[in-house]
């Protein structure tokens, strides 16, 4: 797991405990959908721009390896070797559009419960899912 898809998890996870929610506990979130829509779309650009900050953050880390020399001791069978560190871990693709995935999903079946319950006005929740949509 990473930042970005921890956040995903998390929003997700929020907006979709709020499906199954009473009425009157789901009209207080409603009260707030601004800021649940203002943290999903957070999300989202979080995700979205994680392929233009690891690259960033890789090639920052490349520069200041090779500006200051920087080794790593590895222990093999010949003794004590030192060789450049490992290099940074890139998210998986497939990981990242499973978080959105899982996001968007969550994110629509909350404004469909909200819909529903004729709190939130269908033009509303249609404007939002078409914003959302991958």
């Amino acid at each position: 797991m990473s930042f970005s898809t921890d956040m995903a998890k998390l929003v997700a996870d929020q907006l979709s405990r709020f499906v199954t929610l009473n009425p009157h506990q789901l009209a207080g979130q409603v009260e707030n959908l601004d800021f649940w829509l203002g943290e999903l779309r957070h999300a989202l650009a979080v995700i979205d721009g994680y392929g233009v900050r690891f690259v960033r953050l890789h090639a920052a880390q490349e520069r200041y390896v090779a500006a200051h020399h920087v080794t790593a001791s590895v222990v093999d069978p010949c003794g004590v070797t030192e060789r450049p560190p490992p290099q940074v871990r890139r998210i998986p693709d497939r990981e990242l559009r499973q978080a959105r995935r899982a996001l968007v999903e969550a994110a629509t079946k909350f404004l469909e419960r909200c819909r529903a319950a004729g709190m939130v006005a269908d033009a509303a929740v249609s404007a939002a899912l078409s914003e959302f949509a991958e």
